[in-house]
């Protein structure tokens, strides 16, 4: 199963290593999808995780448990379906491919599974119709 999840980071673990517990110790196959580190200390980083939904239960539980803040990501992405007039800025500016053209209506469609947060369609939609949560 994969499955994304966003960690936030404090001053306090900013130095642990989040891919080396889940790999070590759960045998998950981490992909990082973004991460940022403020000059602060504090930070995210959202990643996509492959393994089985025990593995993935415990491994949150874990890291929790080390400090971080886990949310699993189930959506990321929303469009106001009213705001949207499928002009497509956010298809060739999707680094992962989360938007195409239904090649009958030409109507935007959307991924949402394929998302990884990067707001780059956000800020070229000129409508506003889409956010990102995370």
């Amino acid at each position: 199963m994969d499955r994304k999840f966003k960690i936030d980071f404090t001053e306090a673990n900013v130095q642990d290593s989040v891919a080396y517990i889940l790999v070590r110790e759960f045998d998950l196959k981490p992909n990082i999808l973004k991460a940022e580190i403020d000059g602060d200390g504090t930070g995210v980083m959202v990643l996509g995780l492959a393994g089985d939904d025990d593995k993935l239960d415990r491994a949150q539980k874990r890291l929790e448990e080390e400090g971080f803040r886990v949310k699993e990501l189930l959506k990321r992405i929303d469009r106001d379906e009213e705001l949207c007039f499928d002009c497509g800025a956010c298809v060739s500016i999707c680094p992962t491919g989360v938007f195409s053209h239904d090649p009958v209506t030409w109507k935007v469609v959307l991924d949402t599974n394929k998302c990884i947060a990067c707001r780059s369609c956000v800020n070229a939609c000129a409508r506003h119709a889409l956010s990102v949560h995370l």
